[in-house]
């Protein structure tokens, strides 16, 4: 789908999200009765005809767009240029007559989505018998802010599979042994292959005793080792596109690092797998699924 081909009013746009699967199709009332579906001028509701009842439910209740108030035809039209990364407050103020609090509101729901997206991904690490993971640490953030006030380092740690093109980045407190073990040990699969720097913080000892091949290359001589081929240049492309991308953003508020993060890792895994907003409609719907389900738990 492209930009031409999305739905060009209200109606068709909650008929698109309707057969996503993002905004139901049908609603009973709590006596059981059928609802009507209205679309008014400012409210699109569901209503129960029988007259003893006239129930009345707002078609967000109950799903991802509870708290919105955007036209679904807006939030339809931002969510395909926020795939496209087209969601700046200049772009949308002008194009999509949003406000600024309201554009940065949007860029952080979709960064919800991708940060709970990576977490559940997550839950299955990378690499694996035969495969190569290339691993390193960047600092990310400015010791200083505009107020000129000194600020402490802080520290990314992150991996990338050669096969598969998986990867993670991840806030760590430091760059120790222990930190940055424990760090592979949750996010890189036993039996893979780990090529890294020689800074002290990886353990080739401890890492081998942990089930994993460990080999190195010297950055202050070579970038690829001449005599074993060993080179990071993967993981370092990947610092430079994200790095690259904060600076797109003319920089990260610390509390809002890990979703940006998020999002980037989200955005790479997905590669040239397919469209990006086909795969955020799909993330959505997964948790519609899960807000209604939990809505019926409650009930």
């Amino acid at each position: 789908m492209n930009l031409w081909n999305l739905p060009n009013s209200e109606k068709d746009a909650l008929e698109f999200f309707q057969e996503k699967g993002l905004l139901p199709t049908h609603r009973d009332c709590k006596n059981g009765h059928k609802k009507k579906l209205y679309i008014g001028k400012n409210e699109i509701f569901w209503k129960c005809n029988v007259k003893t009842c006239q129930h009345k439910t707002n078609m967000r209740m109950g799903n991802w767009f509870e708290n919105s108030r955007l036209p679904f035809l807006t939030i339809l039209r931002f969510i395909y240029c926020w795939g496209a990364e087209l969601t700046s407050v200049n772009f949308c103020e002008r194009h999509l007559e949003m406000n600024h609090c309201t554009v940065v509101d949007w860029n952080n729901y979709m960064r919800e989505v991708c940060t709970i997206t990576i977490s559940r991904n997550q839950q299955t690490r990378i690499g694996g018998t035969g495969k190569i993971v290339e691993i390193d640490e960047s600092m990310f953030s400015k010791r200083k802010n505009n107020a000129g006030r000194i600020l402490p380092q802080q520290w990314i740690f992150g991996g990338i599979c050669r096969e598969t093109k998986e990867s993670f980045l991840i806030q760590v407190p430091n760059r120790t042994k222990e930190t940055l073990s424990t760090a592979i040990k949750q996010y890189i699969k036993v039996g893979t292959t780990i090529y890294s720097d020689c800074w002290r913080g990886y353990d080739t000892d401890e890492l081998t005793r942990a089930g994993y091949t460990h080999g190195t290359v010297n950055h202050t001589n070579n970038f690829v080792d001449p005599v074993t081929g060993i080179h990071t240049q993967n993981i370092e492309r990947l610092w430079g596109s994200a790095k690259w991308r904060n600076k797109k953003h003319r920089g990260t508020r610390r509390h809002h690092l890990d979703s940006y993060l998020a999002e980037f890792i989200w955005r790479q895994n997905i590669g040239g797998q397919g469209e990006p907003f086909e795969y955020i409609l799909n993330y959505i719907f997964f948790l519609s699924y899960i807000i209604i389900h939990l809505r019926l738990l409650q009930l």
